[in-house]
C-alpha cells in the first residue's frame, strides 16, 4: 500500500485542497495561487492531479498528488477551493468534510462553459466565499443569481504573472525552429479554440515583411483552425511546456492577443497578456474589455473582419516601433510587476483566515 511521506516543516494554520480539474503542469491560476500560499504562509496546500502519484514542493508545504483527498495529508481546518460547479460532487464522499468552501469562478458560464449553469446555483448557495477573476463575471453573478449570492460580497481577484519564470533578464536560447526566420516575429501562444479571431490571424499572415508564429493546441478537442490557414505562411508550433514558453516570447518582436470580441472574451484576463508585458513586449490586440480598460498598454485594432489593410499595416509598424521605445517597454513591465501572484495569494489567505475565525491553527 502506498504511504506518502509528509515532510511538513511546521504546523499548518489550515489545509487547502484543489480538486481534480486541470494538470499541474499547465500552470493555470490555481497552480500559482497554491504555490504562493505555500511559500508565504503556514498553509498545507494540496493540488489534486490525477496523473501524479506524489510530488512534494515548497519545502513540503505543497503536494501535488492524485490522492489529495486522503485524510493523512490534512492538518487543521480543511478548505475546499474549487473553480467549476460540478466539483461539488466530491463533497459527497464521507472522508471529505471541509470547514470552508471557496468557489472561484474563472470564466463566464456561457457558450463553451454553458454546462456550468447546471451546478452554478448550488455552488453559489453552498460556498462560504465566492470569488471571480473579472468584474464582468462578478456583474453576471449579481445580475442572474442575486438571490443565491444573498448579501455576501463577491471578491474580484484578477490574474497575475510568474515574474521569476518570465524574467526578461535571464538568458534564453533562441528556439531552433526559428533558425531560418529573419523577419520580425508576431507571436501568439495558447489554446486554439472558438474565441480566436482566425480572420485577423489570416490577415496578419498576408503581410510580407513579418513572420507569424502560433504556438498551441486544442486540448484534445477537434481542431478549430480553418483549413486555409494551415497551408498559409504561418509557422505552426505544437504546444510547448510552460517552462519553454519564455524562450519563444524572448524571440517575439510583437505578441498577439487576437480574441473575438464578445460577452465571453470580455470576461477574460489571460495570463499570457501579463507574461507578454513581463517581457515588455508590445501587444497587438482586438478591443476586448481588458484592452479597453488599459488602452495605453496595447496596440488595438478592429476585428479581422472589420480592419482594413492600411490600418492593420500601420498598427503592426507602430507595435514594432514600440518594441524599441525604452519608456514604453518599461511601462509594460511595470504593469506586469503590479500583477505578481504573491499579493493575490495573500488576499485569499486573509479572507480564509477571517472566515475560519477561531478554527485557524486549532
Amino acid at each position: 500500500m502506498f504511504v506518502p511521506v509528509l515532510p511538513f516543516p511546521m504546523p499548518s494554520d489550515y489545509t487547502i485542497v484543489f480538486p481534480p480539474t486541470m494538470l499541474w503542469s499547465n500552470h493555470q491560476r490555481p497552480h500559482h495561487v497554491l504555490t504562493q500560499l505555500a511559500r508565504r504562509h503556514p498553509v498545507r496546500c494540496l493540488f489534486n492531479d490525477w496523473t501524479v502519484r506524489e510530488e512534494v514542493l515548497e519545502d513540503g508545504r505543497l503536494i501535488v498528488t492524485k490522492r489529495a483527498f486522503r485524510r493523512r495529508y490534512h492538518e487543521g481546518p480543511l478548505v475546499y477551493y474549487f473553480s467549476i460547479p460540478e466539483k461539488l460532487r466530491y463533497l459527497g464522499r464521507s472522508f471529505l468534510r471541509p470547514d470552508l468552501l471557496v468557489f472561484e469562478l474563472m470564466d463566464l458560464p456561457e457558450e463553451e462553459f454553458s454546462d456550468w449553469q447546471r451546478g452554478l446555483p448550488e455552488a453559489l448557495e453552498r460556498a462560504d466565499l465566492v470569488r471571480t477573476t473579472h468584474p464582468t463575471i462578478t456583474e453576471y453573478l449579481l445580475r442572474h443569481h442575486a438571490a443565491r449570492v444573498g448579501g455576501r460580497a463577491i471578491r474580484t481577484s484578477r490574474n497575475g504573472v510568474d515574474l521569476d519564470l518570465f524574467d526578461p533578464a535571464r538568458p534564453r536560447p533562441r528556439p531552433p525552429e526559428l533558425a531560418g526566420v529573419d523577419k520580425p516575429i508576431l507571436g501568439f501562444y495558447g489554446n486554439l479554440d472558438d474565441w480566436i479571431d482566425w480572420t485577423l490571424l489570416g490577415r496578419l499572415a498576408e503581410l510580407p515583411d513579418v513572420q507569424l508564429v502560433v504556438i498551441g493546441g486544442t486540448e484534445g478537442r477537434a481542431p478549430k483552425i480553418p483549413s486555409e490557414l494551415t497551408s498559409s505562411s504561418i509557422l505552426w508550433i505544437p504546444w510547448r511546456p510552460v517552462t519553454e514558453i519564455p524562450a519563444w516570447l524572448a524571440a517575439f518582436d510583437v505578441a498577439l492577443f487576437p480574441f473575438l470580441v464578445n460577452e465571453m472574451t470580455d470576461a477574460v484576463d489571460p495570463l499570457k497578456v501579463w507574461e507578454y508585458f513581463a517581457f515588455g513586449r508590445p501587444v497587438l490586440a482586438t478591443r476586448t474589455s481588458l484592452v479597453r480598460e488599459r488602452p495605453e498598454l496595447f496596440e488595438a485594432v478592429a476585428s479581422g473582419a472589420e480592419v482594413d489593410a492600411p490600418e492593420l499595416r500601420a498598427a503592426v509598424v507602430r507595435a514594432l516601433s514600440s518594441n524599441r521605445d525604452a519608456d514604453a517597454v518599461e511601462r509594460r513591465r511595470a504593469a506586469a510587476r503590479e500583477r505578481a501572484w504573491g499579493p493575490i495569494a495573500d488576499e485569499l489567505h486573509d479572507e480564509i483566515v477571517a472566515a475560519l475565525g477561531g478554527k485557524v491553527g486549532a
